[in-house]
């Protein structure tokens, strides 16, 4: 009986941590090239530059507005003064003292004014809009490059601690087999045997399990800034996939780099969508010195309770009229200097341009030679190492086999341990080096491109 009372309840609470549940064992598995198409996705900082551009559309939307009628619409009403025809005629009467609100009025003015002709000026401003809008797109595009270097880095550096890890409990291995085959030369008093290697051997096993431990909290470390990188929260599981660090053989010619620098990388795009939204404002301030030329329909409807209504073209009652005009105009601004001001201060606004233009076109071959020559000298590292390590491996391996065949001596067996690793670690120090110094490269030179996402 009571279990059947609380069946209800216990469904209840099934139901509620039911999600709870699921979602503790929905597992998200990235590679490089998930963490980054999510970093272009979800990261938190691209909201802010994809509402800049939301913001310039709609500053664009502005501008192509002025190219239509602008319509003005208002309404009033309140109280009316007493006004009869008598008050006119045979003559006007000029000694009234008083005036009787005895009544109300309602009136409805309406204006639709279109242009037709601004020496460009509509235009001009569409066309600044448009071009801020493709500047602070190529602004969202620099931030995603500056993301993508930044998640390399992340998912590099954990294919990095989880190599090292590998290393780590390799030597752990050996050294524990070292320090029982010492133990035991020296209980059976073997001559070649000394406490000093037994010494020697367990602090370096001290050094490799505290490594161990470091290493475990830089890769949680490094897990959780991926996460927030690519949108999830610290509660989600994710999985990252890394390879193993390998040496990456690539061919850069330096003059594409340099091409394609120039006509990808988003601070070129800036500039040069910067560079015609400052021409169109120059434009813009030169239309002010001619006449706007427009069509302009005018109506006003009136009536109150109290007035006479007078149809005499010489005599115009505001509360108690009707009537609709269309006119041709045109509106002229003269000043003193003023618009010259504006229209100066709009030409050196695009001559500071053109210097960013001028040090981008020197410095960015700078960066890219100092970015390929740092991918030249990560890559030779990364070869030097390699070889250092396979004969560090030789070594070990070597001293190894003479122990077991009685030939070798166990304190040498802890200099090639230690050699072993000290190249292992900078080997796989130099790969990590090469694998950044590409994706600097990629960086400088626009090559990362299609990993922003960019058609």
């Amino acid at each position: 009986m009571c279990s059947e009372k609380f069946k209800p309840l216990f469904f209840i609470v099934f139901l509620l941590f039911l999600p709870a549940i699921c979602s503790a064992d929905d597992k998200i598995v990235l590679d490089l090239k998930g963490c980054i198409d999510r970093v272009m996705k979800f990261h938190p900082e691209l909201g802010e530059y994809k509402k800049d551009i939301e913001i310039y559309k709609a500053k664009l939307e502005q501008a192509e507005g002025g190219a239509f009628p602008q319509i003005e619409i208002m309404a009033l009403a309140g109280p009316s003064p007493k006004a009869e025809k008598e008050a006119i005629s045979p003559e006007i009467k000029t000694n009234e003292k008083s005036t009787t609100i005895n009544g109300v009025f309602g009136m409805l003015t309406m204006q639709v004014l279109q242009p037709i002709y601004t020496f460009g000026k509509i235009s001009s401003y569409k066309k600044a809009a448009l071009g801020v809008i493709k500047v602070s797109e190529a602004e969202l595009e620099k931030k995603r490059s500056e993301l993508i270097v930044k998640t390399k880095e992340l998912y590099w550096s954990l294919a990095l601690v989880r190599d090292l890890r590998v290393l780590a409990n390799e030597i752990k291995n050996d050294l524990e087999k070292a320090i029982k085959r010492t133990e035991e030369d020296l209980k059976k008093d073997i001559p070649s045997a000394e406490e000093l290697t037994l010494y020697k051997l367990r602090t370096y096993l001290g050094e490799v399990n505290r490594n161990l431990n470091e290493i475990d909290k830089n890769e949680k470390i490094i897990v959780e800034a991926l996460k927030f990188m690519t949108g999830l929260t610290s509660f989600q599981n994710l999985d990252i996939i890394t390879p193993s660090l390998k040496y990456e053989e690539l061919s850069f010619a330096k003059d594409d780099l340099i091409a394609n620098a120039f006509k990808h990388r988003p601070e070129m795009i800036q500039i040069n969508e910067g560079l015609k939204a400052r021409q169109a404002l120059i434009d813009v301030e030169k239309s002010n010195l001619y006449p706007q030329i427009f069509a302009l329909i005018k109506g006003n409807f009136s009536g109150a309770t109290n007035r006479d209504r007078i149809h005499n073209p010489y005599i115009s009652d505001p509360l108690n009229t009707s009537y609709v005009a269309a006119v041709l105009g045109m509106k002229l601004n003269i000043d003193f200097g003023i618009t010259k001001g504006k229209i100066r201060e709009a030409e050196l606004e695009y001559e500071k341009i053109l210097e960013k233009k001028k040090l981008a076109e020197q410095g960015i071959p700078l960066q890219i030679m100092k970015a390929y020559l740092e991918y030249l000298e990560a890559s030779k590292s990364a070869k030097d190492m390699e070889e250092a390590f396979q004969n560090a491996k030789k070594w070990l391996v070597t001293v190894d086999a003479n122990i077991d065949m009685g030939i070798g001596d166990t304190k040498d067996l802890a200099d090639a341990v230690l050699a072993y690793a000290t190249t292992r670690i900078n080997h796989l120090k130099s790969l990590y080096n090469q694998k950044m110094a590409i994706a600097n490269l990629m960086n400088a030179s626009g090559l990362d491109k299609s990993e922003r996402g960019t058609k």
